[in-house]
């Protein structure tokens, strides 16, 4: 039996019928920014040049939850492309800190901007989105291989993935479902391939909430190319190919 502690996915699933709770007058305040002429390194400023969000603080409050943005897509599309392929300068730019909000901010749907929400914005030819999901093959190699940046590399697939999870994407209805699934599953493979355990872990655990049809073989030929993997991986290995995604075991 699956036991989900999280009421937000508790309710995305149809599991929990009580709405979740509202948020208050001051969690609804709302900024504004018009980033439609920004050049590529204002882009990038907008992203990571802020000021650290207290530990203290809820993280409901982060400027990429309350930030309502005006963006040319098209342009927003070009510059994380650019971002993902070349992004070791970021290291020398910024924070420790500040790369781990900004990469933050780019996975969360609540940022309309976002690398999430462009993916998605079917404005776009599919073939620029789909360059947008591949580009990010690179960060791994040039950063979160040399510093994971706190969650962000564990957890930057489970971003682009758990929607197959939980049933919001399906493979079955084809279209965009299908097609961007088979682009998140040659991207996750190709980062699979890394020496590094952190990027291989963070495909595996992109693997594990895509449900891709060709898991089953992909993870077959890394366990032959790696038989001196520790148990626990194996076990892992095993558990991503058997489970179910969460919204068809509750059916």
């Amino acid at each position: 039996m699956v036991v989900i502690h999280s009421k937000r996915i508790q309710y995305v699933l149809g599991i929990c019928s009580s709405p979740l709770p509202a948020k208050s007058s001051e969690m609804r305040e709302r900024l504004y920014a018009d980033i439609r002429s920004y050049s590529f390194n204002e882009f990038v400023d907008f992203l990571f040049d802020r000021p650290l969000q207290p530990e203290s603080e809820d993280r409901s409050r982060s400027w990429f939850f309350n930030t309502q943005v005006s963006f040319d897509p098209a342009r927003v599309c070009e510059y994380y492309v650019r971002l993902f392929r070349q992004p070791s300068f970021l290291i020398d730019h910024f924070s420790k800190e500040q790369l781990e909000q900004g990469f933050r901010a780019t996975t969360r749907r609540s940022l309309s901007c976002s690398a999430k929400c462009i993916i998605w914005n079917t404005d776009l030819p599919f073939q620029a989105r789909a360059e947008c999901v591949k580009s990010m093959f690179y960060l791994f190699p040039a950063v979160f291989s040399i510093d994971p940046l706190g969650f962000n590399a564990s957890m930057w697939w489970d971003a682009f993935c758990f929607d197959w999870e939980c049933g919001i994407k399906r493979r079955a209805r084809g279209g965009e479902d299908l097609k961007m699934q088979d682009v998140l599953f040659e991207t996750l493979s190709e980062v699979l391939t890394l020496d590094s355990a952190i990027c291989r872990g963070s495909a595996l655990h992109g693997l594990e909430h895509l449900h891709h049809p060709e898991t089953r073989m992909l993870i077959g030929t890394f366990l032959s190319d790696h038989p001196d993997l520790a148990m626990e991986w194996k076990d892992y290995l095993q558990r991503i190919c058997r489970d179910k995604p969460l919204w068809m075991q509750r059916t």
